[in-house]
């Protein structure tokens, strides 16, 4: 599906409209049970979901991802009921929402199981891990997923949750970001390069570089997310810019960075990261006004 390889090139606005166009076309009353793959359907309401989420939409996605899984669950197809169910807790995570992203998770984990689903079994393995916050115990799982994904389209997406995870207990990440990036350079893009590039700039400042090169990454990771009109990994780009910049000693700057992207959003306020952007905001123009006085 053309939708799908965009999607996977990062070409977020192009693949979006491929997907509504699918959702358009789709008939339900067409037999699919011994479909050998993801529902088609269901597929395009799963990634406009991801793909809304990625531009800017955080509460727009949830009406079309509540849509794929009710479509999934009617189905009686365990292969599209456990990618859209992988797919959901992929939403949750990016917004931050550890219980609902679980729960998912642990459903498509008892799914593949059943059914020997291997490769959404991975999946499932290394989002539950994430899921279950910062700790070894959800590392470990990540690891033990990576290892039995292997190479596939979605194995930067699953590297950048390692880093992630990485990072929020205090190991070292930069090796998990370059194998992403490694794998978003052999595509020509991907819907998480943004994300790669700011997690290597954390990584660097972390201590793995210096914070010349951890800027330079950083300031790569908003470039990637403006080509692609990726608001919503722009909003948490700058975010991590704007404190380095606090950083720096540099807050009026932080502030007018942080500002444009912040006020482009008209919904999704009570989401993790717009919360976090608006309580970054307020402490930076206290910080630019207290500088100016």
């Amino acid at each position: 599906m053309l939708g799908n390889t965009l999607f996977h090139q990062g070409k977020l606005e192009p693949a979006l409209a491929h997907f509504r166009r699918g959702v358009e076309m789709f008939d339900p009353n067409m037999p699919f049970r011994d479909w050998p793959g993801t529902n088609p359907g269901v597929l395009c309401w799963f990634n406009l979901a991801l793909i809304s989420w990625m531009l800017g939409y955080p509460d727009r996605h949830l009406e079309e991802l509540r849509a794929a899984v009710r479509s999934a669950e009617t189905l009686g197809h365990p292969l599209t009921l456990a990618t859209t169910l992988c797919w959901a807790a992929l939403v949750h995570i990016f917004r931050h929402e550890l219980s609902a992203a679980a729960d998912y998770a642990r459903r498509a984990l008892r799914i593949c199981e059943e059914h020997r689903i291997a490769h959404y079994h991975a999946y499932a393995l290394v989002i539950d891990g994430w899921a279950l916050g910062a700790s070894e115990k959800g590392l470990a799982q990540i690891e033990q997923g990576l290892d039995s994904y292997g190479l596939g389209a979605s194995q930067h997406i699953l590297l950048a949750l390692q880093a992630d995870a990485q990072l929020a207990i205090g190991k070292p990440a930069l090796a998990s970001v370059t194998a992403g990036l490694q794998a978003v350079e052999k595509t020509g893009g991907a819907p998480l390069e943004s994300e790669l590039y700011r997690l290597r700039g954390e990584a660097l400042l972390a201590g793995a570089g210096t914070m010349g090169e951890a800027e330079a990454a950083i300031e790569q990771s908003i470039a990637v997310a403006r080509r692609q009109n990726a608001k919503s990994w722009e909003l948490r780009c700058a975010m991590s810019l704007a404190r380095l910049r606090r950083q720096q000693g540099r807050p009026q700057e932080a502030a007018a960075l942080l500002a444009p992207i912040l006020g482009w959003f008209t919904e999704g306020f009570d989401t993790a990261d717009l919360k976090e952007a608006k309580a970054l905001l307020d402490q930076l123009t206290e910080s630019a006004i207290a500088a100016e006085g």
